[in-house]
């Protein structure tokens, strides 16, 4: 089963520094709904729990993450795969963020992932998952603004949360 999603944000800030904050891991991971104990395994790849409430059940799995491509200031790809946490089941991952100049104080940001998943929960159903994950995109771009907009002294102070959506 493969998902697809997207979204667009305009924020108030030089694309220049949006890009700064979206290429920072930590203040990045902040704003994705679910995404803990995000650490650095080497270069461009990075370990993660993504946490997810589907349906009747919070879903988990322990992912790698690798950037594949960071174009500055316009563009970043990733790869992300991993296993589910205690079920039968695989995640794959695209995710791509782009940016444009709206001005000289203004971005906008559209950002897609293409998710494919395996096993029990693959099999769980897709209009389940597709309205999880059209949810889980709109919490993204939500907190990505609001984390953008903040400023520098504010973004720079988020933390990955801990806490399982």
């Amino acid at each position: 089963m493969a998902l697809h999603t997207s979204g667009e944000i305009s924020v108030d800030v030089p694309r220049d520094a949006a890009f700064g904050f979206l290429q920072d891991p930590r203040r990045l991971a902040a704003c994705i709904p679910g995404c803990r104990d995000l650490r650095e395994i080497s270069p461009n790849r990075y370990a993660a729990v993504l946490s997810s409430r589907v349906a009747f059940m919070t879903v988990s799995f322990n992912v790698t993450i690798e950037i594949v491509r960071m174009q500055a200031p316009e563009a970043i790809d990733a790869a992300i795969a991993g296993d589910a946490i205690g079920l039968v089941g695989h995640v794959s991952a695209t995710a791509s963020v782009r940016l444009t100049e709206d001005g000289a104080q203004r971005t906008t940001i559209r950002y897609t992932t293409g998710i494919a998943l395996t096993g029990k929960l693959g099999g769980l159903g897709q209009p389940v998952f597709r309205s999880t994950s059209a949810q889980l995109a709109r919490e993204f771009g939500a907190q990505l603004k609001k984390a953008l907009e903040a400023g520098p002294a504010m973004g720079s102070a988020l933390v990955v949360p801990s806490v399982e959506i």
